[in-house]
């Protein structure tokens, strides 16, 4: 009798490892399945480059404007009163979460041509120049959101920023508009840093 207790308690103690076993590998599949879904996708491209292993931050110097046709300005040149712009282009193609952008301007570097400066920030969409959907968050900072179902899309965002030669018609301006060459030798100076993240729902309060 005693020994038939015996095996009925071993019998009793493999069950219950069973059990405890069976509920922790339960449990922790549930929570890696859940790690899982929550840890989206995140691929992030800045003109065609891929910065999604640094940190998602770039920062790079333009060198090249877009200048608008004109036929009273030299093809690749900036003159009294005209401008050029550049694109910032973002892909978040293969991210599967909403995605904030900041794009930062250093000006600083234009000071040194008194008529040449930062003049407009626009959004492009569907091939339009619009100032909504991004606000200005710092003195040289814009920021956006590329919503979850343009990120679904595949639906890249371009933002486009001109630079400008206001006309001085001062004897003092006519001169230094003589000394100003092609805009490459100006835009060299102008860093762009770009900070990628995940969209959260926070407000974008704009800079006053």
């Amino acid at each position: 009798m005693k020994k038939t207790w015996i095996l009925v308690g071993i019998i009793m103690l493999l069950f219950t490892s069973y059990q405890i076993a069976t509920t922790y590998a339960k449990y922790t599949n549930e929570a890696t399945a859940d790690i899982e879904k929550t840890a989206g996708a995140w691929v992030i491209k800045i003109n065609d480059n891929d910065i999604s292993n640094s940190n998602s931050e770039t920062t790079f110097d333009i060198d090249e404007l877009i200048f608008p046709e004109s036929e009273f300005v030299v093809e690749g040149k900036l003159a009294p009163a005209s401008s050029g712009y550049f694109d910032v282009v973002i892909d978040p193609t293969g991210t599967s979460v909403a995605v904030r952008f900041d794009v930062t301007l250093d000006v600083s570097g234009l000071s040194a041509y008194d008529a040449i400066n930062f003049t407009a920030a626009y959004r492009v969409i569907n091939g339009e120049e619009v100032s909504a959907n991004m606000v200005r968050t710092g003195d040289h900072t814009y920021s956006g959101v590329i919503s979850l179902d343009d990120v679904k899309n595949g639906v890249a965002s371009t933002m486009r920023f001109y630079i400008g030669w206001e006309e001085d018609e001062t004897e003092e301006g006519d001169e230094s508009d003589t000394q100003l060459g092609n805009i490459k030798d100006v835009t060299t100076k102008l860093p762009v840093n770009v900070v990628i993240s995940q969209y959260s729902g926070e407000t974008l309060e704009e800079y006053q």
